[in-house]
């Protein structure tokens, strides 16, 4: 029996002859595909008989799949994180953002008008504050929802739409908010709408012809009295200021000086009662300095010391005078 390398060179020479033939001829089964022998199979050929030593593994060959996966993640993370923290991303993200504006204001889409709708009491200096505008603001990357935010902050201003008019214009449409009445809190008076947001401080000596509202938390609760005495306007229209007690309910103070308590309930019936007492026996008109409307079964009225003098004058008569009166009848 012949050793394995014994005919291994001659069948080695005979293909090599064979193919060579083929690739020159451009014939044959397997005629433009180049072939290669393994390396595992040309070291067995041509050293016949010996085995190779395997290699050994290195540590990270040794190391299981699983520890290299959760390796190479945490690493990445940590490395996430680090740029996060100090900023990289968010630099580069506003670098980038800064030279597309750029690139855009040279196109032609830079922001060179902007018209507003609905203003009366809001300056353009405050409107243009809170827009934010410069010369490297594009109309495509304005940010119109953080403009309308910024609007809407403004206190005269109850809402707010900004809009994009390409190339080069932004359109403002506002809704402002109406003063509607005056509210006195300790010395100070303010401007508020009728959601009690307050507007702007009043200057010495400015009083606009509206209804004057007095003490802690009278802003907020001022157009429920307000609206309901419009219905009745024949008080209304006597009404000096309305003052809030304790934060629960209102006394009005008349024009004349007098006062009607009202209850923290049922304002609507307290009115009511007052209205039919001032047609009936001009209650409104009378020298009472207060009438007492809290007690739902019970009308009490306070005279004014004047008035109440002649009352005790009357009842405290002589009866010697009664009598005569009595005769003369």
């Amino acid at each position: 029996m012949q050793p394995l390398g014994g005919k291994t060179g001659k069948r080695q020479g005979t293909a090599n002859r064979f193919w060579k033939r083929s690739s020159q001829a451009g014939k044959g089964p397997f005629s433009g595909i180049a072939l290669s022998m393994s390396e595992r199979w040309q070291g067995r050929s041509q050293a016949p008989g010996r085995r190779r030593q395997p290699t050994r593994a290195n540590w990270i060959e040794r190391t299981p799949r699983s520890w290299r996966v959760a390796a190479v993640t945490f690493m990445s993370t940590a490395v996430v994180y680090g740029l996060s923290v100090g900023g990289y991303f968010g630099r580069s993200a506003d670098f980038a953002a800064r030279k597309m504006s750029t690139i855009m204001v040279s196109a032609g889409f830079k922001v060179a008008r902007v018209t507003i709708e609905g203003q009366n009491r809001v300056g353009n200096r405050e409107i243009m504050r809170a827009l934010k505008l410069d010369s490297s603001v594009s109309t495509l990357g304005f940010e119109t929802v953080a403009a309308q935010e910024r609007l809407e902050k403004l206190p005269l201003i109850r809402s707010a739409r900004v809009m994009r008019l390409l190339p080069s214009q932004l359109h403002v449409v506002i809704e402002e908010r109406v003063p509607y009445a005056i509210w006195q809190h300790k010395s100070a008076l303010s401007l508020v709408d009728q959601d009690g947001t307050v507007l702007e401080k009043l200057k010495d000596g400015a009083r606009p012809e509206l209804p004057l509202v007095v003490g802690a938390g009278a802003a907020e609760n001022a157009r429920e009295l307000l609206d309901e005495l419009a219905l009745w306007p024949q008080v209304k229209a006597k009404v000096r200021a309305a003052i809030r007690v304790a934060d629960r309910r209102w006394n009005l103070k008349l024009a004349n000086g007098m006062e009607i308590r009202l209850p923290e309930e049922n304002i609507a019936r307290a009115l009511k009662k007052i209205t039919e007492l001032d047609r009936t026996q001009k209650i409104l008109s009378s020298e009472a300095v207060a009438v007492d409307l809290r007690l739902p079964d019970r009308v009490t009225i306070r005279l004014s010391k004047e008035a109440a003098s002649r009352r005790d004058s009357a009842f405290t008569a002589s009866p010697r005078k009664i009598r005569q009166r009595g005769r003369d009848a």
